[in-house]
């Protein structure tokens, strides 16, 4: 099997504090370096994406326990692709909070952050690797 690139786009069945997403973020970054799995994780006022990056059956079945956990509702996979390199090769997670206003000073900037819905990158899946490429070198390690 080779290497593949998952996106998905959720909302969190709960408010999450900077602790929970300290928390959530560990757990992450332990489980995928015990599975060689590589991403990114953006999160905004309840509204998650997430790039999971590594061999196809590992991540396929990393997905599917992220579409059961009960802090994630309305799971979308917004795409998957067979990809050659990583684009995060080094993160076992990046991690970035969108902070309110942000999000203004983005290229190409885009009010979905105000009111983000799957819709929007269920439509058109490249603006999903967009924003995960646009928070890449600043995000949080």
């Amino acid at each position: 099997m080779g290497l593949i690139s998952l996106v998905y786009v959720s909302f969190a069945t709960h408010p999450m504090s900077e602790q929970d997403l300290r928390d959530l973020l560990e757990e992450c970054r332990t489980n995928n370096q015990r599975l060689n799995v590589t991403g990114m994780l953006l999160y905004r006022n309840g509204f998650f994406i997430q790039a999971l990056e590594g061999e196809e059956e590992v991540v396929e079945r990393l997905f599917s326990d992220i579409a059961k956990d009960p802090r994630h509702q309305d799971v979308l996979r917004v795409y998957t692709a067979p990809i050659v390199e990583r684009a995060f090769p080094n993160w076992t997670m990046g991690f970035n909070h969108i902070p309110d206003d942000h999000y203004l000073e983005m290229e190409g900037y885009s009010d979905f952050l105000e009111n983000p819905n799957a819709a929007y990158f269920s439509e058109h899946p490249s603006r999903a690797q967009m924003l995960l490429e646009s928070f890449r070198s600043e995000t949080f390690f």
